[in-house]
């Protein structure tokens, strides 16, 4: 059995439980080793002396999603990139706008020069990263945070807080194209920047 099903187990068996209780229950040469691992790869956490707590799969992918660290990650690498889509109007909205991500799906959009494009390829797999490049086959089902690389042939960037991001312009038309979803970032970009859009994004209020 993997520490993952072992996981699943232990989560529909007890919240909460003493090393004790374990091993009364799960044969194993070594519990203490077992149960010292899974609190490394974030299953379980450890809340007192030889007492666990489940983490439930909300806190399990808290713990392995880092979304500073993975935007900081794009600095260190000496090409050019610049956020795009989504996160080009994260950073313009100064995080004031997030649509379509959540700590369990959070893809982070960057373009990037398409001569550079097997860099960044072994630049991610060295640092066990995962990703896809937009608009090839995928090989696997993504879920927590990933990157997808758009790669291009010259593009504008602009630095926003410290990172490389598409011109507000692009953003603005980026938002305009989809603008079912990014009518309300919009209205904030227009308000923060004067930019004389005249957008006012209004919920409907339905009376019954």
């Amino acid at each position: 059995m993997s520490y993952h099903e072992l996981w699943t187990v232990l989560w529909n068996w007890k919240k909460e439980f003493t090393v004790r209780e374990f091993s009364s229950i799960f044969a194993s040469p070594d519990p203490n080793k077992v149960l010292y691992d899974m609190v490394r790869k974030g299953f379980l956490e450890r809340i007192g002396w030889g007492k666990y707590k489940v983490n439930s799969p909300e806190e399990y992918l808290t713990k392995r999603t880092n979304i500073g660290k993975s935007y900081s990650l794009l600095n260190e690498v000496d090409m050019p990139y610049a956020l795009t889509g989504p996160d080009a109007v994260f950073f313009w909205t100064k995080g004031g706008y997030q649509v379509d991500r959540f700590f369990g799906f959070y893809p982070i959009h960057v373009k990037v020069e398409k001569r550079d494009l097997r860099k960044w390829e072994g630049f991610f797999n060295s640092r066990k990263q995962r990703f896809y490049v937009k608009d090839q086959p995928r090989r696997q089902t993504f879920f927590g945070l990933f990157y997808v690389l758009y790669p291009e042939v010259g593009f504008r960037a602009e630095k926003v807080n410290g990172f490389c991001v598409i011109p507000l312009k692009e953003t603005v038309e980026f938002c305009q194209r989809n603008i079912y979803s990014y009518e309300p970032a919009l209205e904030m970009l227009d308000e923060t920047y004067n930019l004389g859009l005249k957008v006012r994004y209004m919920e409907e209020k339905t009376n019954f």
